[in-house]
């Protein structure tokens, strides 16, 4: 097969514009899941319902309609990161369970919420997370260990 030059540049361009979607989503996926689940040093709020409350409206989960259930975890990033590493035990896939504890709070939708007017109950605690990990880096929580 011989290839004209003019041939290979357009095949070269699409390959680096699919590769920068790529890296791009993948930042994406941990980028939402910095803005989903983690608040360190924990918000004050005056309690846990009105902390959720808050919250949940200030990341942007409750304006399309309201998420149902959403944690948020209380940690340092560099350790929700080392469990992707030495700080997590591999269990399927690309699945990780903690091996440390965390300070989590869950906020759960109140029935007849509304977007625009979203109400949650909490429940705080302290658990081990299991998370999806995508080149080192937590993309997604599962609701395994959650209060």
């Amino acid at each position: 097969v011989r290839w004209a030059q003019g041939d290979l540049c357009p095949l070269l361009f699409r390959t680096l514009i699919l590769l920068a979607v790529c890296l791009t989503h993948e930042g994406a996926s941990y980028r939402q899941f910095v803005t989903q689940h983690f608040d360190n040093p924990k918000t004050n709020a005056a309690n846990d319902r009105l902390y959720c409350n808050l919250l949940m409206q200030r990341r942007g989960l409750t304006r399309i309609f309201c998420k149902r259930r959403n944690t948020f975890i209380h940690a340092p990033a560099g350790q929700l990161q080392a469990i992707c590493a030495r700080g997590g035990t591999h269990v399927s896939l690309n699945l990780y369970d903690s091996l440390e504890s965390f300070n989590v709070t869950t906020c759960r939708v109140l029935p007849r919420s509304l977007p625009g007017n979203c109400r949650y109950r909490a429940a705080i605690g302290n658990t081990k997370i299991r998370v999806a990990c995508v080149k080192g880096l937590p993309v997604h929580l599962e609701p395994t260990y959650l209060p």
